[in-house]
């Protein structure tokens, strides 16, 4: 379901991918609205659920998780159940950061982030091809990062903030 938005609202989603820590009196200023409307308008677009949350961007190597992982996934059996079980099973595993359903050769696409290639290898056996109905599992490491980012154009016709 699509959410109304105006201009205003944009302004503020934007802003808000930019620096979710941004004060209200800040976001207010920079929209062009008294403090009381912005702070409605944020809490409206909580409630409606365009905006899940709030969230620090970390440095994965800093942390020791510094090995990406690609895994395309393809299930041996396509039923509702199966494929309902595979995501529970995956929804348990704190190394996947993220699990697409996809079209095409694989059923499934995870983005998988771990220390090194030792511990992938040890989640692959432990938990990955433990999941059951996974047919096959193709990887693909994570060389380089050329880009990444989480903030989505929300800016209609190239307006900017």
């Amino acid at each position: 379901m699509s959410v109304k938005l105006d201009d205003i609202d944009r302004q503020i989603i934007d802003l808000l991918q930019e620096n979710g820590r941004m004060p209200n009196n800040e976001l207010a200023k920079r929209v062009g609205l008294t403090t009381t409307p912005t702070l409605e308008r944020v809490k409206r677009l909580e409630r409606e659920g365009v905006i899940k949350g709030y969230t620090a961007w970390i440095d994965k190597s800093s942390i020791d998780r510094g090995l990406t992982v690609f895994c395309n996934i393809k299930l041996s059996v396509h039923q509702l159940g199966k494929m309902e079980e595979f995501s529970k099973h995956i929804h348990g595993v704190p190394e996947i950061l993220a699990c697409y359903n996809t079209t095409g050769e694989y059923d499934y696409l995870l983005h998988v982030v771990v220390k090194d290639t030792n511990e992938y290898e040890r989640f692959l056996r432990t938990k990955l091809t433990q999941i059951p109905g996974v047919e096959r599992i193709y990887t693909g490491i994570v060389l380089s990062v050329i880009k990444e980012q989480s903030k989505i154009t929300v800016m209609e016709n190239g307006d900017s903030v």
